[in-house]
């Protein structure tokens, strides 16, 4: 399953940020201080056991409850299967509400965290607990129930048939079943839900890779909280296992738990597995040492707590890296640092989908789908490196979701508009909303293909989804030329971002209006910059782009680029516009004044 639509109300800077289409690979773009991390923790809290960390500071609104839905598709028949009393049509729908209570006597804030959902109970009454009830009283026999139903197998333990075994085994039956019927699905909470534990189990795991400054936190073999020395544990437990000498590992630990513990009761071991001497005899001088404090102690017993194979792999693995000096990956810089985090997540994946180790016999390729978020994936990584790794988190979504936050062209691709979620806080009231573009706004596959392979030679496109405002062009001479006057001008120093613009080239005047359709999909302020070529407005390639405007502002030039700064012919090249615009003189007046109302 995916999650492929997400709705967040009252939590931190959103105060409802409407409905987010949420695409397999899925972008979020804007300024900072615009909410985009807010979005990639409220999936989080969402899938995260009870309150999922969430303080009173966190509630926009004290007074209402942070409301978070999520809807799910794409479940596998397994799923569907597990899931099927949950499910409306094909889809599941939860929403995760979170209220601040304060406690009566203490006066301390506390959030509670409840789920809300579809519910469809089975249509027979033995299918249920609450409906055996309903149909035998209160004290039913339970093997009689099963056996008329046929079910006793399911519902019974060691030969006993009780109310916790009959609802134990209508679970398994349940999901192991296609031929159970059920009632159509009603809205419920939590506890109507049932069987949260089974439910939640069937959902997408979540690794956030936050926007940290020092990523030694996030690999230091100290810690065992971070969510990548939790994938390292995950990812040695099951390599390890699968090696037929695991087993001496598993005696091993256990002859150093003998050596250092006392035998449970009634346990007998051989010499060489006796407890250690000296631990015996530590344990007789502090009985006497605390008896003489405390008389009513009677025994201390020293116990050595031993981690598993997993622990051991969690917390006590080390990684030295070999650039040229072979250190340890914390004396690393931190953009080998998040590289190998990078790493850590791709191996990952493959153990998960038995490609970096044959699958064991007996195992299936059934695996949880996971939910990958990054804030700001460039941090760190070199410029030449981030297209790279910009197409190893497009693999990531091949299989499973990818979400991240960015202000880098190099992780957004222009002709992926339906990936990419622009986030923008107008106001404080007003909270962070997001705004996204229809997949289909470019009209046939074909025309899509063609503005995809048009755009697919450089990163300059993919900045208007980062501007503050757009220029459109037709093509680089027009680019020049404007940056050319605008510094005569003394507009901007040296490039119009100084003064919030951002010059955009099409490529050809055919291609204008396809980026018209997404600035106005996505609600981001344009200009066009419209060469006539001494035709009328009514022309169709002029008027087509006039009445995409939207509101947008035009400037319009009768004639040619050329024609306007008195040059004869073409600009052959953009090496020839550079050379012609560098001579301020043939910067003409008709140049400037178009300029100037471009900028105004």
């Amino acid at each position: 399953m995916r999650l492929c639509n997400l709705r967040i109300k009252n939590y931190r800077s959103i105060v409802d940020s409407g409905d987010i289409r949420i695409e397999p690979f899925q972008i979020f773009v804007g300024e900072n201080n615009a909410g985009k991390s807010n979005i990639l923790k409220a999936i989080d809290v969402f899938l995260a056991p009870g309150a999922g960390g969430v303080q009173e500071s966190n509630f926009f609104d004290k007074s209402q409850p942070i409301v978070i839905t999520c809807m799910f598709t794409g479940l596998t028949p397994e799923e569907r299967r597990a899931l099927r009393p949950y499910l409306l049509g094909d889809k599941l729908i939860l929403e995760k509400h979170l209220v601040a209570q304060t406690e009566e006597k203490t006066g301390k804030v506390k959030v509670v965290a409840e789920y809300h959902g579809y519910v469809a109970k089975p249509k027979d009454w033995w299918l249920s607990v609450e409906g055996v009830i309903a149909e035998k009283g209160d004290k039913p026999n339970w093997r009689q129930v099963a056996e008329e139903n046929g079910i006793l197998e399911y519902v019974s333990r060691d030969g006993k048939v009780t109310k916790a075994s009959y609802e134990a085994g209508l679970r398994r039956l349940l999901q192991e079943r296609d031929d159970v019927e059920y009632e159509d699905p009603t809205p419920g909470n939590s506890q109507a839900l049932g069987l949260q534990p089974v439910l939640l189990s069937h959902l997408p795991g979540f690794y956030l890779l936050p926007a940290i400054t020092d990523y030694s936190n996030e690999i230091d073999r100290r810690s065992s909280s971070t969510v990548f020395r939790r994938l390292m544990g995950d990812l040695a437990d099951r390599i390890i296992k699968t090696d037929p000498r695991y087993s001496e590992i598993e005696l091993s630990l256990q002859r150093i738990k003998n050596l250092l513990n006392p035998p449970e009761s009634g346990e007998d071991r051989p010499e060489d597995l006796k407890r250690l001497d000296v631990l015996s005899k530590i344990e007789e001088t502090l009985q006497k040492t605390i008896v003489r404090l405390m008389p009513s102690v009677n025994s201390v017993c020293l116990k050595v707590m031993m981690e598993g194979t997993r622990d051991l792999f969690l917390q006590g693995v080390s990684l030295k890296v070999d650039d040229g000096v072979l250190t340890d990956v914390l004396e690393k810089g931190h953009g080998l640092q998040r590289s190998v985090v990078f790493g850590l997540l791709q191996t990952l994946i493959m153990n998960q989908r038995g490609q970096l180790l044959p699958l064991g016999e007996g195992e299936t390729e059934s695996f949880r789908p996971i939910i990958l978020a990054i804030e700001e994936p460039e941090l760190y990584i070199h410029p030449q490196m981030q297209r790279l790794v910009f197409g190893v988190l497009r693999e990531f979504s091949e299989s499973d979701q990818v979400i991240y936050t960015t202000h880098s062209p190099a992780f957004v691709d222009v002709a992926d508009y339906h990936c990419i979620g622009v986030t923008r806080k107008d106001t404080v009231e007003a909270g962070t909303h997001v705004y996204q573009c229809d997949p289909g706004v470019l009209g046939s596959p074909e025309e899509k293909k063609g503005f995809q392979f048009l755009n697919s030679f450089g990163l300059e496109q993919n900045q208007l989804f980062f501007a503050k405002k757009v220029i459109l062009v037709e093509g680089e001479q027009d680019s020049i030329a404007i940056m050319s006057a605008g510094r005569k001008l003394g507009l901007f120093k040296e490039f119009p971002e100084e003064i919030g613009y951002t010059i955009i080239i099409a490529g050809n005047k055919q291609e204008i209006p396809k980026f018209q359709k997404l600035l106005n999909a996505f609600q981001l302020p344009y200009i066009v910059w419209l060469e006539l070529d001494g035709k009328s407005e009514e022309d169709d390639e002029n008027i087509r782009i006039i009445n995409l405007l939207n509101g947008n502002r035009c400037v319009k030039l009768p004639q040619r680029l050329e024609d306007l700064v008195d040059h004869s012919g073409h600009f052959g090249s953009t090496y020839h516009a550079k050379k012609y615009f560098e001579n301020p003189d043939n910067i003409t007046n008709e140049l400037e004044k178009r300029v100037k109302e471009l900028f105004q």
